[in-house]
C-alpha cells in the first residue's frame, strides 16, 4: 500500500541516535473498532485513554487512546490494519516515534487534552485530529488545510512535541505528513499547562473547521448539489467557495451556506454572468444583502 511505502521510506532514513518506540493515537470517535482490532492483532500491546475524565466503557469508546505498536514490519497485522484504516479514514489514527516509554509519553500527551479559552472556560483540545494537528503546527506541506497556521507559538509547539521525534499523520488527500520539531525551543518547559489560548488562536481553530461544518450541513440538507463527488472533492470545493464568500465580506453561517449552494448551482456563471457579477459587487459593498441578491439571480 502507498501508505506503508511512504512510511517505510521515512522510517528507514530517520536518524535514531537513541532507540525509538512506535505509538499510535487511535481516535475511537472516528473508527470505533480499530482499537480492538489492534489488540487482537497484538494481544500484549499496551493502550490507555488520553482523556482522564472519560470514565466508563461508553465514554471511552469515543475517546482517543495511545497505543504501543510493535516494531515496524510492513507484513505485521497491526501495521496492515493501520495502513488499511488510515487509507479509508485518515482522521482515525496518527503515528508517533518517541524515545519515551509509554507512561511518560502518555502523561505528556494527556496534559495537552484540555485548554483554557480566553474567557477562562476549559474544553477538550482535540490536537490528535490530523486537521487540527496540521493547523496547530503549521504543516506547510499539507495543501488541504483551510487554515495553514501555525496556531501555536514556537514554544507551545515544542511543548506539544516534547519527547516526540516524529509525528506522522495522513491528510485528507491520503498523503503522509511528517512533523518534526526542527527548531526546538529551549524554554518550552516554561509553557504552563493547561494551555491558555489567545483570542486569535481560538479564532484560527474555529475557522479551521468551518469547511467541514458547511460541507456536513449541505450534504445533509442539499445532497444533490454534491452528488457524484468524493468526500475530498466536496471538501475542496466547499473550501474554495468559502474563500470566495469571505472576499465578499460574508460572515454569517446562513450567508455562507447560501453562497456556497449558489456556487454549486450556477458554477462558472458566478464569474461570467454580468448580472450576477453586478449583484455580488453590491453584496461586497454592503448595498444589498446576499438574500436580496439571490432573489434577483437569473
Amino acid at each position: 500500500m502507498r501508505v506503508m511505502k511512504e512510511f517505510l521510506e521515512h522510517w528507514e532514513t530517520l536518524p535514531q541516535a537513541v532507540p525509538l518506540h512506535l505509538y499510535a493515537i487511535v481516535d475511537s470517535a472516528q473508527d470505533a473498532s480499530l482499537l480492538a482490532a489492534l489488540h487482537k492483532a497484538t494481544p500484549e500491546t499496551q493502550s490507555e485513554c488520553l482523556l482522564p475524565d472519560a470514565q466508563g466503557p461508553e465514554l471511552s469508546k469515543a475517546a482517543p487512546h495511545l497505543v504501543a505498536l510493535p516494531p515496524f514490519v510492513e507484513e505485521l497485522d497491526a501495521w496492515r490494519l493501520i495502513a488499511r484504516r488510515s487509507a479509508a479514514n485518515p482522521a482515525c489514527v496518527t503515528v508517533i516515534a518517541s524515545p519515551l516509554r509509554f507512561s511518560r509519553l502518555h502523561a505528556q500527551l494527556a496534559a495537552f487534552t484540555e485548554v483554557v479559552l480566553p474567557d477562562g472556560d476549559e474544553m477538550h483540545f482535540a490536537f490528535w485530529d490530523p486537521v487540527i494537528l496540521g493547523t496547530l503546527v503549521g504543516q506547510k506541506s499539507d495543501s488541504t488545510l483551510h487554515v495553514t497556521g501555525p496556531v501555536l507559538t514556537a514554544r507551545q509547539r515544542s511543548k506539544l512535541l516534547t519527547g516526540v521525534q516524529v509525528w506522522w499523520y495522513w491528510g485528507r488527500d491520503g498523503k503522509e505528513q511528517q512533523i518534526i520539531d526542527e527548531a526546538r525551543q529551549s524554554d518550552a518547559d516554561q509553557v504552563v499547562l493547561p494551555l491558555k489560548l489567545a483570542p486569535v488562536q481560538l479564532e484560527m481553530l474555529i475557522e479551521a473547521s468551518v469547511p467541514d461544518h458547511l460541507r456536513g450541513y449541505i450534504k445533509q440538507n442539499q445532497p444533490m448539489l454534491m452528488h457524484g463527488m468524493s468526500e475530498l472533492e466536496q471538501y475542496l470545493s466547499v473550501k474554495r467557495h468559502l474563500l470566495s464568500a469571505r472576499r465578499l465580506n460574508l460572515r454569517g453561517m446562513q450567508d455562507l451556506i447560501n453562497y456556497i449552494c449558489a456556487e454549486f448551482i450556477y458554477g462558472e456563471q458566478m464569474r461570467n454572468d454580468s448580472v450576477i457579477i453586478e449583484l455580488l459587487g453590491k453584496v461586497k459593498s454592503g448595498e444589498i444583502t446576499l438574500a436580496k441578491a439571490l432573489e434577483q439571480f437569473p
